[in-house]
């Protein structure tokens, strides 16, 4: 006879199991896995511990790839939907909305992400876990971010990074310095981004995917800085990683590395790395990438303005707004640079008005 165990059982060694994974403890988060795996198949009935166990699953896949599937996220959010709601339980509750925004995040709605992250937020005085909390208000951080709302998500990195420092979560502080670095980045506070930037690269010895990462960011603010042969030597780090090929970071790299190529006047090279580029986002279904993709060759193959402003557009309609901004000033400089001033000008008053209407927005509305 099967001897059934109990769920609280069950329920802890989830609990140990989160917590290996937000220690991105990656060899004892598999095992852990497994051997959950096999104790639910004995398990006594309960609703509720199967949809935590989803839920925990969830961000064991995003650790895990790097990424999750839209449309399977979707059904396990829909398919545990009935037992949170009729649970008392605050924790799991907490974990619902926690990892609802995450997927919302993953698939590029962020202020969707950030309305889900709020309410999580209200039930995370009972999480009594301080490093869950700081996972929260790294994913929050990251998401205000998305929404060029900076001096908040700096609180809420820096709140973060702090714990993680405690903790000894040494690639969760490579994580969270390097959006704090990207936000220097993107506020032309380019040394202070360098100086995060450099002491992370040390970090990250012996965390290769953290290292990934830190390049790409590297890159990315060369390339802001107008070092250009230095955003192609980062960017092409990771795009001739082995280690990372089928990563949507990678994908991404190759995007800027094009962007990069065409700003040298290696137009060839660029051309191929952004069907590289192309071919790689569609797999990953960035449609943010994508966009940006079809912007960069407008722009420099294909010398379609007016379908540049389309794709500006389309941007700003998805609600895609720190994309559409960065973008548009961008294209301001460039056409400024070719003496264009009209078109300047347009691209400067659309950047203005999105910058305008994320203000307007706020936090949590659409």
């Amino acid at each position: 006879m099967q001897i059934t165990i109990p769920s609280e059982e069950v329920g802890a060694k989830i609990v140990e199991w989160y917590s290996c994974i937000i220690a991105r403890s990656t060899d004892e988060a598999i095992l852990l896995h497994e051997e959950i795996k096999q104790m639910l198949k004995r398990m006594e009935p309960s609703d509720s511990i199967l949809a935590y166990y989803s839920l925990v699953e969830y961000r064991y896949t995003m650790m895990r790839d790097q990424t999750t599937d839209e449309k399977a996220g979707d059904e396990m959010i829909e398919r545990v939907s009935p037992a949170v709601s009729e649970s008392l339980d605050h924790l799991l509750r907490y974990m619902y909305y926690f990892v609802s925004g995450q997927h919302e995040f993953m698939h590029h709605r962020y202020r969707s992400a950030i309305r889900l992250f709020r309410k999580a937020e209200r039930l995370l005085e009972y999480v009594k876990d301080e490093a869950e909390e700081a996972e929260f208000q790294y994913f929050m951080g990251m998401a205000l971010m998305r929404i060029n709302h900076n001096a908040y998500a700096c609180s809420y990195l820096e709140e973060a990074i702090v714990t993680f420092k405690r903790l000894g979560y040494t690639e969760r502080i490579i994580f969270s310095t390097n959006i704090l670095a990207g936000i220097y980045s993107i506020s032309d506070m380019h040394e202070e981004a360098k100086e995060i930037l450099d002491e992370n690269l040390l970090l990250s010895e012996g965390f290769p995917y953290s290292k990934h990462l830190v390049i790409f960011t590297m890159g990315i603010n060369a390339y802001r800085e107008k070092d250009y042969n230095s955003a192609k030597k980062f960017l092409e780090q990771n795009t001739l990683s082995n280690d990372f090929q089928d990563y949507s970071v990678t994908a991404q790299a190759r995007y800027c590395l094009a962007r990069a190529l065409f700003m040298l006047g290696i137009k060839e090279e660029a051309k191929k790395e952004l069907e590289r580029a192309i071919r790689d986002l569609k797999k990953h279904n960035n449609e943010e990438f994508l966009i940006k993709c079809s912007i960069l060759k407008k722009l420099f193959l294909e010398i379609d303005y007016e379908g540049i402003e389309k794709d500006l557009t389309l941007l700003e309609e998805q609600n895609m707004l720190y994309t559409c901004e960065e973008l548009s000033l961008e294209l301001s400089v460039i056409f400024h640079e070719q003496h264009d001033v009209e078109r300047a000008l347009n691209f400067m008053k659309r950047a203005y008005r999105v910058k305008q209407k994320t203000l307007t927005l706020g936090v949590g509305l659409d």
